[in-house]
């Protein structure tokens, strides 16, 4: 069980508290400080980590505290051994050297304070120009908000229009990729989601229409890391084409849905696609989309040697959404929406159903 109260910081150096403080600063964590090792005794209990300056720990060690769990030793220069052995006693779980240690400081502070509920990550992707691969990622992350109470979309291809104006939400004020391409490490996932713009509960992290720059990889990075530790559902929508986003996001897949329709063209453009996502991601399924005089669904699974999710047709209600700026109809009575409902009840790979 999480520990309540803020995190814990005990030292006498001003200079390490201060580094301490910029790292808590910069993650967005409220932290109490402490001087006297005896005095902090009720915040010891109390705070979810404990983070102590290697000026205290003989004293710590000595003070007749409870150990601990979530304790972390920090210092300006590397502990010598009688440090390190009084670190032992008091539980330490990190002994970080600063300011090298400040990603790891930074993301131990963060993860005391914001609960790791890890995230579904589905990657969608269209295996021909055009198949709508953007609608299916939309309407995946509609139902799954609507399920779940909390989704991402997070639009991966700069040259495919904006997920924003996809959902209506062009207008909203909100980061898009261009505020977040330079960003590195650690970002909270409730900022980050207060962030951006939001639509019927889905998070959207939309490329701009106005700048064709790729998401960089540490940026993607930073986004995906935040985000899944949020709980739900993710969903990126893929481009087809390489990017500098392209592997760092096949990597973080759980599963990745390529869109086919049933035409011989778009069957084999599919199993182009489907070559550049190699054994990268562990499931990879199709979703077909019918088309009059067009292929079998059997068809199309044997000759990409890839499992359906299933098939769906043109659906006017799905048009009339997109057209009218109207996404909430998208999650709600279309064959897509249940398809996608059918595909967020299924458990993720590896695990069995409860």
């Amino acid at each position: 069980m999480r520990a309540e109260g803020r995190p814990l910081v005990v030292t006498g150096s001003s200079d390490l508290l201060d580094e301490v403080l910029g790292v808590a600063a910069a993650v967005g964590v409220a932290v109490d400080v402490a001087v006297d090792v005896v005095a902090c005794a009720p915040q010891w209990t109390r705070a979810p980590i404990a983070v102590v300056g290697d000026d205290v720990v003989p004293l710590l060690a000595t003070a007749q505290l409870c150990r601990r769990s979530g304790v972390v030793v920090v210092g300006k220069v590397a502990s010598d051994g009688a440090v390190q052995a009084a670190a032992v006693r008091v539980g330490a779980e990190d002994l970080l050297v600063l300011p090298r240690g400040e990603a790891r400081l930074a993301e131990r502070l963060a993860d005391a304070v914001e609960p790791v509920r890890a995230a579904r990550v589905v990657g969608v992707v269209g295996g021909c120009g055009g198949a709508g691969a953007s609608v299916t990622a939309g309407t995946l992350a509609l139902v799954a908000a609507r399920r779940q109470g909390a989704a991402w979309l997070v639009d991966l291809d700069p040259l495919g229009g904006g997920a924003d104006l996809l959902l209506g939400a062009e207008l909203e004020p909100g980061a898009r990729w261009p505020e977040l391409r330079s960003t590195v490490g650690r970002l909270s996932a409730r900022s980050l989601r207060d962030a951006v713009p939001r639509v019927h509960g889905v998070a959207v992290l939309s490329c701009d229409t106005r700048c064709s720059d790729d998401p960089l990889p540490a940026a993607l990075h930073a986004v995906l890391s935040a985000a899944r530790r949020g709980g739900g559902t993710v969903v990126l929508d893929l481009p087809r084409h390489q990017t500098a986003a392209w592997e760092p996001a096949l990597t973080a897949l759980d599963e990745v849905i390529v869109v086919v329709p049933a035409s011989v063209r778009a069957v084999l453009a599919a199993r182009q696609v489907l070559r550049r996502i190699g054994a990268a991601v562990g499931r990879v399924r199709l979703i077909v989309r019918s088309i009059p005089g067009g292929v079998l669904e059997d068809e199309v699974v044997r000759v990409l040697g890839v499992p359906s999710a299933g098939m769906v047709e043109e659906e006017p209600a799905v048009r009339t959404a997109l057209l009218t700026g109207v996404p909430g109809a998208l999650a709600s009575g279309t064959a897509l929406a249940r398809l996608c409902g059918r595909i967020l009840d299924e458990p993720e790979l590896g695990l069995s159903a409860a």
